[in-house]
Protein backbone atom coordinates (compact mmCIF):
# COMPACT_ATOMS: atom_id res chain seq x y z
CA UNK A 1 0.00 0.00 0.00
CA UNK A 2 1.62 3.45 -1.08
CA UNK A 3 2.03 6.01 1.64
CA UNK A 4 -0.62 8.29 0.21
CA UNK A 5 -3.33 5.72 -0.09
CA UNK A 6 -2.56 4.45 3.55
CA UNK A 7 -2.46 8.65 4.54
CA UNK A 8 -6.01 9.11 3.14
CA UNK A 9 -7.55 6.14 4.59
CA UNK A 10 -6.34 7.38 8.10
CA UNK A 11 -7.60 10.90 7.20
CA UNK A 12 -11.58 9.38 6.39
CA UNK A 13 -11.29 7.65 9.08
CA UNK A 14 -10.73 10.24 11.65
CA UNK A 15 -13.12 11.99 10.01
CA UNK A 16 -15.94 9.40 10.87
CA UNK A 17 -14.74 9.19 14.10
CA UNK A 18 -14.93 13.34 14.28
CA UNK A 19 -18.59 13.41 13.13
CA UNK A 20 -19.66 10.66 15.10
CA UNK A 21 -17.82 11.98 18.82
CA UNK A 22 -19.69 15.40 17.10
CA UNK A 23 -23.00 13.47 17.06
CA UNK A 24 -22.29 11.85 20.54
CA UNK A 25 -22.09 15.45 22.09
CA UNK A 26 -24.82 16.93 20.49
CA UNK A 27 -27.07 14.20 21.90
CA UNK A 28 -25.93 14.82 25.45
CA UNK A 29 -23.58 11.70 25.83
CA UNK A 30 -20.45 12.91 27.12
CA UNK A 31 -18.60 9.20 27.88
CA UNK A 32 -16.89 8.53 24.32
CA UNK A 33 -16.29 12.58 23.44
CA UNK A 34 -14.83 12.49 26.92
CA UNK A 35 -12.64 9.37 26.30
CA UNK A 36 -11.24 10.33 23.01
CA UNK A 37 -10.29 13.62 24.56
CA UNK A 38 -8.35 12.24 27.53
CA UNK A 39 -6.97 9.55 25.34
CA UNK A 40 -5.93 12.25 22.60
CA UNK A 41 -4.42 14.45 25.66
CA UNK A 42 -2.46 11.79 27.29
CA UNK A 43 -1.12 10.29 23.55
CA UNK A 44 0.06 14.26 22.71
CA UNK A 45 1.67 14.58 26.96
CA UNK A 46 3.50 11.53 26.56
CA UNK A 47 5.15 13.02 23.36
CA UNK A 48 5.55 16.07 24.23
CA UNK A 49 7.47 15.34 27.32
CA UNK A 50 8.67 12.04 26.52
CA UNK A 51 7.21 10.13 29.63
CA UNK A 52 5.56 7.37 30.40
CA UNK A 53 2.09 7.37 30.71
CA UNK A 54 2.16 6.22 34.30
CA UNK A 55 4.13 9.53 35.12
CA UNK A 56 1.93 11.53 33.21
CA UNK A 57 -1.28 9.78 35.36
CA UNK A 58 0.43 10.38 38.59
CA UNK A 59 1.39 14.34 37.74
CA UNK A 60 -1.95 14.86 36.51
CA UNK A 61 -3.78 13.56 39.66
CA UNK A 62 -1.33 15.78 41.93
CA UNK A 63 -2.21 18.68 40.01
CA UNK A 64 -5.93 17.96 39.60
CA UNK A 65 -6.64 17.24 43.81
CA UNK A 66 -4.05 20.14 44.42
CA UNK A 67 -5.53 22.58 42.49
CA UNK A 68 -9.09 21.47 41.82
CA UNK A 69 -9.36 19.76 45.20
CA UNK A 70 -13.00 18.63 45.74
CA UNK A 71 -14.28 20.15 42.32
CA UNK A 72 -11.37 17.75 40.77
CA UNK A 73 -12.14 14.42 42.41
CA UNK A 74 -16.02 14.59 42.26
CA UNK A 75 -15.50 14.32 38.20
CA UNK A 76 -16.71 11.46 36.05
CA UNK A 77 -16.40 11.06 32.26
CA UNK A 78 -19.99 9.46 32.21
CA UNK A 79 -23.08 8.95 34.72
CA UNK A 80 -23.23 5.72 32.93
CA UNK A 81 -19.61 4.88 34.05
CA UNK A 82 -19.46 6.29 38.11
CA UNK A 83 -15.91 6.42 37.93
CA UNK A 84 -13.79 8.92 39.81
CA UNK A 85 -10.45 10.51 38.58
CA UNK A 86 -8.74 8.25 41.17
CA UNK A 87 -10.21 5.38 40.23
CA UNK A 88 -9.75 5.86 36.45
CA UNK A 89 -5.41 6.78 37.17
CA UNK A 90 -5.67 3.83 39.16
CA UNK A 91 -6.58 1.65 36.37
CA UNK A 92 -4.36 3.59 34.09
CA UNK A 93 -1.28 3.90 35.80
CA UNK A 94 -1.95 0.01 37.47
CA UNK A 95 -2.18 -1.39 34.84
CA UNK A 96 0.69 0.50 33.07
CA UNK A 97 3.05 -0.66 35.50
CA UNK A 98 1.51 -4.78 35.90
CA UNK A 99 2.22 -4.70 32.23
CA UNK A 100 5.93 -2.98 32.89
CA UNK A 101 6.43 -5.73 35.35
CA UNK A 102 5.35 -8.04 33.39
CA UNK A 103 7.86 -7.62 30.57
CA UNK A 104 10.88 -6.84 32.94
CA UNK A 105 9.52 -9.96 35.52
CA UNK A 106 9.58 -7.62 38.38
CA UNK A 107 7.75 -6.73 41.17
CA UNK A 108 6.53 -3.41 41.96
CA UNK A 109 7.84 -2.79 45.23
CA UNK A 110 11.07 -2.87 47.13
CA UNK A 111 12.69 -5.18 49.52
CA UNK A 112 12.83 -2.51 52.64
CA UNK A 113 10.44 -1.83 55.43
CA UNK A 114 8.55 0.92 54.28
CA UNK A 115 7.69 -0.80 51.04
CA UNK A 116 6.36 -3.62 53.25
CA UNK A 117 4.62 -2.43 55.49
CA UNK A 118 2.65 -0.33 53.46
CA UNK A 119 1.90 -3.33 51.32
CA UNK A 120 1.22 -5.03 54.79
CA UNK A 121 -1.75 -2.00 54.72
CA UNK A 122 -3.06 -3.46 51.76
CA UNK A 123 -2.90 -6.47 52.45
CA UNK A 124 -4.20 -6.39 56.03
CA UNK A 125 -7.63 -3.79 54.87
CA UNK A 126 -8.29 -6.61 52.00
CA UNK A 127 -8.41 -9.53 54.13
CA UNK A 128 -10.74 -7.53 56.07
CA UNK A 129 -13.22 -6.29 53.49
CA UNK A 130 -13.52 -9.76 52.37
CA UNK A 131 -15.97 -10.41 55.01
CA UNK A 132 -17.36 -7.19 54.73
CA UNK A 133 -18.94 -6.41 51.27
CA UNK A 134 -21.28 -9.64 51.42
CA UNK A 135 -22.68 -7.67 54.50
CA UNK A 136 -22.39 -3.77 53.36
CA UNK A 137 -22.39 -3.93 49.79
CA UNK A 138 -20.74 -0.95 47.81
CA UNK A 139 -21.13 0.93 51.39
CA UNK A 140 -17.76 -1.24 52.46
CA UNK A 141 -16.13 -0.91 49.04
CA UNK A 142 -16.28 3.31 49.47
CA UNK A 143 -15.19 3.04 53.31
CA UNK A 144 -12.15 0.63 51.33
CA UNK A 145 -11.10 3.19 49.57
CA UNK A 146 -8.47 4.52 52.56
CA UNK A 147 -6.36 0.82 51.86
CA UNK A 148 -6.78 0.98 47.86
CA UNK A 149 -5.50 4.40 47.51
CA UNK A 150 -2.04 3.24 49.57
CA UNK A 151 -1.41 1.39 45.43
CA UNK A 152 -0.04 5.10 44.43
CA UNK A 153 2.74 4.89 46.57
CA UNK A 154 4.14 2.32 44.45
CA UNK A 155 3.21 3.38 41.44
CA UNK A 156 4.79 6.95 42.24
CA UNK A 157 7.77 5.35 43.79
CA UNK A 158 8.28 3.21 40.30
CA UNK A 159 7.92 6.73 37.87
CA UNK A 160 9.94 8.18 40.39
CA UNK A 161 12.59 5.77 40.37
CA UNK A 162 13.47 6.73 36.77
CA UNK A 163 13.49 9.72 34.74
CA UNK A 164 10.50 10.51 34.71
CA UNK A 165 11.09 12.03 38.08
CA UNK A 166 11.73 15.79 36.83
CA UNK A 167 8.34 15.30 35.57
CA UNK A 168 6.53 15.06 38.53
CA UNK A 169 8.62 17.32 40.72
CA UNK A 170 7.43 19.69 37.87
CA UNK A 171 4.36 18.64 38.23
CA UNK A 172 4.65 19.16 42.08
CA UNK A 173 6.24 22.70 41.74
CA UNK A 174 3.30 24.16 38.86
CA UNK A 175 0.62 22.40 41.15
CA UNK A 176 1.79 24.72 44.34
CA UNK A 177 2.13 27.96 42.08
CA UNK A 178 -1.27 27.56 41.13
CA UNK A 179 -3.14 26.04 44.34
CA UNK A 180 -3.15 28.97 46.17
CA UNK A 181 -3.83 31.32 43.77
CA UNK A 182 -6.95 29.05 42.45
CA UNK A 183 -7.79 29.00 46.25
CA UNK A 184 -7.98 32.57 46.80
CA UNK A 185 -10.06 33.00 43.58
CA UNK A 186 -12.58 30.43 44.76
CA UNK A 187 -12.96 32.26 48.23
CA UNK A 188 -13.70 36.02 46.33
CA UNK A 189 -15.66 34.63 43.59
CA UNK A 190 -17.55 31.46 44.67
CA UNK A 191 -20.56 32.12 42.87
CA UNK A 192 -18.53 31.44 39.36
CA UNK A 193 -16.74 28.41 40.23
CA UNK A 194 -19.53 26.79 41.80
CA UNK A 195 -21.87 27.76 39.06
CA UNK A 196 -19.84 29.05 35.85
CA UNK A 197 -16.54 27.23 36.57
CA UNK A 198 -17.80 23.35 36.13
CA UNK A 199 -19.20 20.39 34.01
CA UNK A 200 -22.66 19.05 34.24
CA UNK A 201 -23.38 20.84 36.96
CA UNK A 202 -19.80 20.11 39.10
CA UNK A 203 -17.30 22.92 39.82
CA UNK A 204 -13.94 22.34 38.38
CA UNK A 205 -12.27 23.79 41.06
CA UNK A 206 -13.58 23.84 44.63
CA UNK A 207 -12.04 23.30 47.96
CA UNK A 208 -12.89 21.31 50.87
CA UNK A 209 -12.51 23.65 53.84
CA UNK A 210 -9.67 21.91 55.89
CA UNK A 211 -7.47 20.59 52.67
CA UNK A 212 -7.22 24.48 50.91
CA UNK A 213 -5.02 25.65 54.28
CA UNK A 214 -3.28 22.18 54.59
CA UNK A 215 -2.55 22.02 50.55
CA UNK A 216 -1.28 25.68 51.42
CA UNK A 217 1.00 25.16 53.97
CA UNK A 218 2.12 21.82 51.34
CA UNK A 219 2.51 25.03 48.58
CA UNK A 220 4.46 26.89 50.12
CA UNK A 221 7.29 24.39 51.79
CA UNK A 222 7.77 22.88 47.77
CA UNK A 223 8.18 26.35 46.83
CA UNK A 224 10.65 27.05 49.52
CA UNK A 225 12.26 24.41 48.95
CA UNK A 226 12.62 23.58 45.03
CA UNK A 227 13.57 27.14 43.42
CA UNK A 228 16.87 29.27 43.31
CA UNK A 229 18.35 32.18 41.96
CA UNK A 230 15.73 34.81 40.57
CA UNK A 231 13.22 32.33 41.21
CA UNK A 232 13.89 33.06 45.11
CA UNK A 233 12.64 36.69 44.62
CA UNK A 234 8.66 35.67 44.02
CA UNK A 235 8.45 32.32 45.48
CA UNK A 236 10.15 33.17 49.02
CA UNK A 237 8.21 35.78 49.94
CA UNK A 238 4.47 33.50 48.23
CA UNK A 239 5.34 30.78 50.61
CA UNK A 240 6.04 33.52 53.31
CA UNK A 241 2.96 34.58 52.88
CA UNK A 242 1.48 31.16 52.46
CA UNK A 243 2.81 30.23 55.87
CA UNK A 244 0.84 32.85 57.28
CA UNK A 245 -2.40 32.11 55.82
CA UNK A 246 -2.07 29.11 57.84
CA UNK A 247 -1.04 30.37 60.70
CA UNK A 248 -3.84 33.18 60.93
CA UNK A 249 -6.34 30.10 59.24
CA UNK A 250 -8.82 28.57 61.33
CA UNK A 251 -7.61 25.01 60.48
CA UNK A 252 -5.75 23.88 63.35
CA UNK A 253 -4.09 20.89 62.15
CA UNK A 254 -2.94 22.65 58.82
CA UNK A 255 -1.51 24.69 61.52
CA UNK A 256 0.49 21.95 63.41
CA UNK A 257 1.02 20.38 60.40
CA UNK A 258 3.19 23.35 59.30
CA UNK A 259 4.80 23.26 62.17
CA UNK A 260 5.70 20.09 62.58
CA UNK A 261 7.37 19.84 59.17
CA UNK A 262 9.16 23.17 59.87
CA UNK A 263 10.52 21.36 62.71
CA UNK A 264 11.88 18.42 60.82
CA UNK A 265 13.43 21.10 58.38
CA UNK A 266 15.28 22.34 61.09
CA UNK A 267 17.59 20.05 61.95
CA UNK A 268 18.37 19.47 57.79
CA UNK A 269 20.78 21.45 55.49
CA UNK A 270 17.99 23.61 54.58
CA UNK A 271 18.05 25.50 58.13
CA UNK A 272 19.10 28.49 57.10
CA UNK A 273 16.63 28.84 55.02
CA UNK A 274 13.39 27.55 57.23
CA UNK A 275 15.54 30.38 60.22
CA UNK A 276 14.59 33.01 57.15
CA UNK A 277 11.33 32.49 57.17
CA UNK A 278 10.58 31.81 60.88
CA UNK A 279 12.23 34.68 61.61
CA UNK A 280 10.02 36.40 59.04
CA UNK A 281 7.08 34.75 60.36
CA UNK A 282 7.98 35.80 63.96
CA UNK A 283 8.21 39.63 62.84
CA UNK A 284 4.81 39.52 61.33
CA UNK A 285 3.48 37.92 64.47
CA UNK A 286 5.36 40.28 66.58
CA UNK A 287 4.01 43.56 64.56
CA UNK A 288 0.41 42.35 64.98
CA UNK A 289 0.72 41.65 68.17
CA UNK A 290 2.11 44.89 69.24
CA UNK A 291 -0.87 46.79 67.19
CA UNK A 292 -3.34 44.60 68.97
CA UNK A 293 -1.44 45.45 71.95
CA UNK A 294 -0.87 48.89 71.94
CA UNK A 295 -3.17 50.69 69.33
CA UNK A 296 -6.92 50.61 68.90
CA UNK A 297 -6.88 48.71 65.78
CA UNK A 298 -9.63 46.29 65.43
CA UNK A 299 -8.46 43.91 63.06
CA UNK A 300 -4.81 43.64 64.70
CA UNK A 301 -6.79 43.07 67.73
CA UNK A 302 -9.26 40.23 66.13
CA UNK A 303 -6.49 38.35 64.42
CA UNK A 304 -4.51 38.01 67.46
CA UNK A 305 -6.81 37.20 69.73
CA UNK A 306 -8.02 34.46 67.23
CA UNK A 307 -4.26 33.43 66.74
CA UNK A 308 -4.12 32.84 70.75
CA UNK A 309 -6.87 31.30 70.89
CA UNK A 310 -7.02 29.11 68.52
CA UNK A 311 -3.37 27.29 70.01
CA UNK A 312 -4.91 27.25 73.13
CA UNK A 313 -7.57 25.08 71.79
CA UNK A 314 -5.05 22.50 70.73
CA UNK A 315 -4.34 21.73 74.46
CA UNK A 316 -7.57 21.48 75.08
CA UNK A 317 -8.50 17.51 74.28
CA UNK A 318 -12.11 17.92 75.82
CA UNK A 319 -13.32 21.20 74.51
CA UNK A 320 -13.94 22.90 78.05
CA UNK A 321 -12.41 25.91 77.29
CA UNK A 322 -13.83 29.12 76.90
CA UNK A 323 -13.29 30.98 73.26
CA UNK A 324 -15.03 34.29 72.49
CA UNK A 325 -13.46 35.50 68.97
CA UNK A 326 -15.76 34.91 65.98
CA UNK A 327 -12.91 33.16 64.31
CA UNK A 328 -12.42 30.46 67.61
CA UNK A 329 -15.78 30.24 68.75
CA UNK A 330 -16.59 26.87 67.44
CA UNK A 331 -13.08 25.78 68.68
CA UNK A 332 -14.15 24.16 71.89
CA UNK A 333 -17.05 22.61 70.33
CA UNK A 334 -15.00 20.81 67.70
CA UNK A 335 -12.69 19.35 70.53
CA UNK A 336 -15.77 17.86 72.33
CA UNK A 337 -17.39 16.55 68.79
CA UNK A 338 -13.84 14.60 68.58
CA UNK A 339 -13.43 13.98 72.35
CA UNK A 340 -16.87 12.09 72.24
CA UNK A 341 -16.74 10.46 68.60
CA UNK A 342 -13.17 8.83 69.16
CA UNK A 343 -13.88 7.27 72.54
CA UNK A 344 -17.01 6.33 71.31
CA UNK A 345 -15.65 4.43 68.33
CA UNK A 346 -12.28 2.86 70.45
CA UNK A 347 -14.87 1.81 73.11
CA UNK A 348 -17.45 0.43 70.57
CA UNK A 349 -14.24 -1.56 68.61
CA UNK A 350 -13.04 -3.03 72.22
CA UNK A 351 -16.40 -4.58 72.99
CA UNK A 352 -17.26 -6.28 69.70
CA UNK A 353 -14.11 -6.90 67.59
CA UNK A 354 -11.16 -5.78 69.25
CA UNK A 355 -8.51 -7.79 67.25
CA UNK A 356 -9.63 -7.26 63.60
CA UNK A 357 -12.55 -3.95 63.97
CA UNK A 358 -16.19 -3.12 62.98
CA UNK A 359 -15.49 -3.48 59.75
CA UNK A 360 -15.38 -1.63 56.23
CA UNK A 361 -18.93 -0.58 55.99
CA UNK A 362 -19.87 -0.20 59.43
CA UNK A 363 -21.73 3.39 60.64
CA UNK A 364 -19.18 4.63 63.44
CA UNK A 365 -21.05 7.21 64.14
CA UNK A 366 -24.02 5.18 65.09
CA UNK A 367 -23.29 5.34 68.75
CA UNK A 368 -21.39 8.62 68.69
CA UNK A 369 -24.46 10.56 67.24
CA UNK A 370 -26.81 8.85 70.57
CA UNK A 371 -24.64 10.26 72.91
CA UNK A 372 -23.13 13.46 71.13
CA UNK A 373 -26.37 14.62 69.63
CA UNK A 374 -29.78 12.40 68.89
CA UNK A 375 -30.98 15.09 67.14
CA UNK A 376 -28.58 15.25 63.78
CA UNK A 377 -28.73 12.04 62.87
CA UNK A 378 -31.23 12.66 60.18
CA UNK A 379 -28.90 15.22 58.56
CA UNK A 380 -25.23 13.62 59.63
CA UNK A 381 -23.87 11.81 56.69
CA UNK A 382 -20.07 11.63 58.09
CA UNK A 383 -18.72 8.23 57.93
CA UNK A 384 -15.15 9.03 59.63
CA UNK A 385 -14.23 10.16 62.98
CA UNK A 386 -12.03 13.12 61.92
CA UNK A 387 -9.04 10.69 62.28
CA UNK A 388 -7.01 8.08 60.11
CA UNK A 389 -5.90 6.58 63.46
CA UNK A 390 -9.12 6.48 64.76
CA UNK A 391 -10.69 5.06 61.65
CA UNK A 392 -7.86 2.63 61.16
CA UNK A 393 -9.02 1.15 64.78
CA UNK A 394 -12.78 1.21 63.89
CA UNK A 395 -11.99 -0.10 60.47
CA UNK A 396 -9.45 -3.24 61.17
CA UNK A 397 -8.89 -3.08 65.38
CA UNK A 398 -5.43 -3.67 66.89
CA UNK A 399 -4.16 -4.93 63.60
CA UNK A 400 -4.82 -2.38 61.57
CA UNK A 401 -3.67 -0.30 64.57
CA UNK A 402 -0.42 -2.00 64.95
CA UNK A 403 0.24 -1.85 61.18
CA UNK A 404 -0.31 1.91 61.42
CA UNK A 405 1.79 2.56 63.73
CA UNK A 406 4.28 0.45 62.06
CA UNK A 407 4.34 2.68 58.97
CA UNK A 408 4.37 5.87 61.08
CA UNK A 409 7.44 4.89 62.95
CA UNK A 410 9.28 4.44 59.73
CA UNK A 411 7.98 7.67 58.37
CA UNK A 412 10.10 8.78 61.66
CA UNK A 413 13.30 6.76 60.80
CA UNK A 414 13.32 7.73 57.32
CA UNK A 415 12.68 11.35 57.59
CA UNK A 416 15.36 11.78 60.58
CA UNK A 417 17.62 9.64 58.17
CA UNK A 418 17.07 12.64 55.08
CA UNK A 419 16.90 15.58 56.86
CA UNK A 420 20.61 14.85 58.99
CA UNK A 421 21.75 13.31 55.55
CA UNK A 422 24.49 16.26 54.19
CA UNK A 423 23.89 15.38 50.50
CA UNK A 424 20.01 15.34 50.33
CA UNK A 425 18.75 17.48 47.78
CA UNK A 426 16.53 20.13 48.83
CA UNK A 427 13.48 18.94 47.04
CA UNK A 428 13.70 15.65 49.05
CA UNK A 429 13.34 17.63 51.82
CA UNK A 430 10.26 19.57 50.22
CA UNK A 431 8.91 16.14 49.45
CA UNK A 432 8.99 14.41 53.23
CA UNK A 433 8.14 17.68 54.88
CA UNK A 434 4.84 17.36 52.74
CA UNK A 435 4.13 14.07 53.71
CA UNK A 436 4.29 15.15 57.37
CA UNK A 437 1.82 18.30 56.56
CA UNK A 438 -0.60 16.10 55.03
CA UNK A 439 -0.63 13.04 57.69
CA UNK A 440 -0.78 15.33 60.73
CA UNK A 441 -3.77 17.01 58.74
CA UNK A 442 -4.86 13.44 58.78
CA UNK A 443 -5.00 12.62 62.17
CA UNK A 444 -7.34 15.82 63.27
CA UNK A 445 -9.33 15.54 60.32
CA UNK A 446 -11.05 13.36 57.15
CA UNK A 447 -8.09 13.48 54.84
CA UNK A 448 -6.81 10.19 54.04
CA UNK A 449 -10.26 8.41 53.28
CA UNK A 450 -10.86 10.63 50.63
CA UNK A 451 -9.09 10.66 47.46
CA UNK A 452 -8.47 15.02 47.59
CA UNK A 453 -5.53 14.38 50.40
CA UNK A 454 -4.79 10.29 50.19
CA UNK A 455 -4.36 10.02 46.25
CA UNK A 456 -1.32 13.09 46.55
CA UNK A 457 -0.27 11.98 50.41
CA UNK A 458 0.88 8.51 48.99
CA UNK A 459 1.93 9.59 46.09
CA UNK A 460 4.43 12.22 47.78
CA UNK A 461 5.48 9.70 49.53
CA UNK A 462 6.42 7.24 46.96
CA UNK A 463 8.26 9.71 45.47
CA UNK A 464 10.12 11.05 48.61
CA UNK A 465 10.77 6.91 48.90
CA UNK A 466 11.84 6.66 45.67
CA UNK A 467 15.91 5.89 45.32
CA UNK A 468 17.93 8.34 43.48
CA UNK A 469 21.08 7.41 41.09
CA UNK A 470 24.04 10.10 41.54
CA UNK A 471 23.31 13.48 39.94
CA UNK A 472 25.43 13.73 36.87
CA UNK A 473 27.71 16.47 35.87
CA UNK A 474 29.13 17.42 39.74
CA UNK A 475 27.61 19.22 42.90
CA UNK A 476 25.14 21.55 40.98
CA UNK A 477 22.09 20.79 38.78
CA UNK A 478 19.60 22.68 37.10
CA UNK A 479 16.68 24.55 39.05
CA UNK A 480 13.70 22.27 39.46
CA UNK A 481 11.74 25.36 37.97
CA UNK A 482 13.24 25.68 35.50
CA UNK A 483 14.13 21.68 34.10
CA UNK A 484 12.94 19.60 36.90
CA UNK A 485 15.86 18.62 38.55
CA UNK A 486 17.09 19.16 41.69
CA UNK A 487 20.02 21.07 43.01
CA UNK A 488 22.09 20.05 45.56
CA UNK A 489 22.31 21.68 48.68
CA UNK A 490 25.89 22.31 48.78
CA UNK A 491 25.42 24.71 45.83
CA UNK A 492 22.32 26.01 47.85
CA UNK A 493 24.39 27.00 50.57
CA UNK A 494 26.90 28.72 48.80
CA UNK A 495 23.83 30.29 46.69
CA UNK A 496 22.46 31.78 49.59
CA UNK A 497 25.76 32.67 51.21
CA UNK A 498 26.47 34.97 47.93
CA UNK A 499 23.06 36.49 48.29
CA UNK A 500 22.42 40.29 49.10
CA UNK A 501 18.99 39.25 50.96
CA UNK A 502 21.53 38.27 53.69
Amino acid sequence: MSLLLRSRIIMAGALVVAVWLAWQLATGDYFWPVLATVVTLGASLVIAFRVSLDAIVIGGLIFGYLVGNRGFAQLMPSVQLPLLPAEIGLLLAGGWLAVQCAQQRTLPFRRNLLNGCVLAWIVAGTVRVLFDVGHFGFVALRDYAMIYYASFFFIAQHVASGESRGFLLRALVAASVVQPIAAALTEVFPDFFLNQFAVRGVPLIYFKGDLALTFTAVSALVLLLNTRGVHRWWAWPLATVELLYVIAGENRASMLGAVVALTWLSFSTARRIVGIQVASLAATLLVVSGLALLTDNPWAQRKFDATVERVASIGDLMGRGTYVTEESSMKGDNNRFRAVWWRTVVQDTLQQNPVFGLGFGYDLARNFLKEYNPDMADEFSARSPHSIVVSTIGRMGLVGFAVLACLVALMVVRTWRVVRDPEVEFPTLGLWAAVWVIFVSACLGVVLEGPMGAVVFWSLLGIANAPRSPAPGGNTLESVVETGAALHPAARETDLEASPSR
